[in-house]
């Protein structure tokens, strides 16, 4: 496949105008990078409105005491589990979209691109997922003024930025150029977006079982996503390994003896 890389821009693209061969491994590793910026945003801005807020203060303090004292995100609190996963399952499913098709159709440095893609599911979420979960439309029932609209804009691109960077680097291009460093290559791709999809839920549930005896160092949400990053990092890993290794048997199976 024949593919070209412009590093003053970071720019990836498909010269023949084809997905590349590994988008899947490749989608899902960058979603999670771009899930994990975005869920750190989220904890960040959090905090810093509460911080903020005071509910006798001027405007934009009772905004901010508003953005973070809610319906939302009091029913996030009180489903911790429920609410990680499933940013971490959407976050992946939108990042398989972009290597799907999203990356082919657009143009431009690889961050750039990665932000216009994001527009589509800030949209959703302002138009569709605030309704649904009680905010209004645009999140005007949260009375915190525009700041719902534009933190969701800030999380949104900063998601789309890390995904469409992470996603153009060609590790291909670092190699020897050899079948077997391809192969080795492939594999440990393959086998640690699989490890990573195994470790994060893995994770996620240790942390949600053992936050109440850990509750005197820091709350079940901070728990619980710092199992769920942990568990997707060692799995990433384990898998990653796991994936040089299948690779190098199956090399030695077909071809003998493994030239490194």
């Amino acid at each position: 496949m024949q593919t070209s890389r412009t590093v003053a821009t970071g720019e990836y693209r498909d010269e023949q105008g084809k997905r590349r061969e590994d988008w899947v491994p490749n989608a899902l590793i960058s979603g999670f990078a771009a899930t994990f910026t975005m869920t750190i945003i989220i904890f960040g801005a959090y905090w810093l409105a509460r911080a903020i807020g005071d509910v006798n203060g001027n405007q934009l303090e009772r905004w901010c005491y508003n953005l973070w004292d809610n319906s939302l995100t009091h029913s996030t609190q009180d489903s911790v589990i429920i609410a990680i996963g499933l940013n971490l399952a959407v976050g992946l499913i939108w990042a398989l979209l972009y290597g799907y098709d999203g990356v082919i159709r657009l143009t431009g440095p690889s961050w750039r691109k990665g932000m216009i893609y994001a527009l589509g599911p800030w949209l959703l979420s302002i138009l569709v997922f605030f309704p649904i979960m009680g905010a209004g439309f645009l999140g005007m029932d949260l009375h915190a003024g525009p700041l719902p609209v534009i933190g969701n804009l800030i999380l949104h691109l900063a998601y789309g930025a890390v995904l469409g960077s992470v996603y153009a680097v060609d590790l291909e291009s670092y190699l020897d150029g050899s079948e077997a460093d391809l192969r080795h290559n492939r594999a440990a791709e393959d086998w640690a977006a699989i490890g990573m999809l195994i470790g994060a839920p893995v994770g996620l549930l240790a942390a949600w079982l053992l936050g109440p005896s850990l509750d005197e160092i820091a709350r079940l949400p901070v728990i619980a996503l710092l199992g769920t990053i942990l568990g997707a990092a060692i799995g990433l890993m384990v898998g990653s390994f796991a994936g040089i290794e299948r690779g190098a048997k199956l090399w030695s199976a077909n071809q003998g003896p493994d030239p490194h």
